[in-house]
């Protein structure tokens, strides 16, 4: 979650850029992109509100397989959560199993 924050926070000054430089469409891709990571985060700080750690970790995995299987392969928010936890050398295929419609190419 800290992650997306920092992201969304940075993409909004491009977006302000953007704005004044007169690139509206440009700018509605930046916001398109903050509105993606925000919808894919919503639902993450009830996710870790549980105080036994087995509960926590049941809702983080349905959220993920929620992501990666309900989602599109070529979904830019299945992409964006799939690059989240690969670039913190988390292996997700092993814990959603046969459950994901797709696997994530690189």
């Amino acid at each position: 979650m800290a992650k997306a924050f920092i992201e969304i926070r940075a993409v909004s000054h491009l977006a302000e850029r953007a704005l004044a430089d007169g690139e509206t469409d440009t700018a509605l891709r930046h916001l398109e992109h903050m509105r993606m990571i925000a919808n894919v985060c919503h639902n993450l700080p009830g996710d870790f509100l549980p105080k036994r750690r087995k509960a926590r970790e049941r809702k983080a995995v349905e959220s993920l397989r929620f992501h990666l299987r309900e989602l599109d392969p070529d979904d830019r928010a299945a992409q964006w959560v799939a690059g989240q936890l690969e670039s913190r050398g988390f292996d997700y295929v092993p814990v959603l199993r046969d459950r994901i419609k797709w696997k994530h190419a690189r």
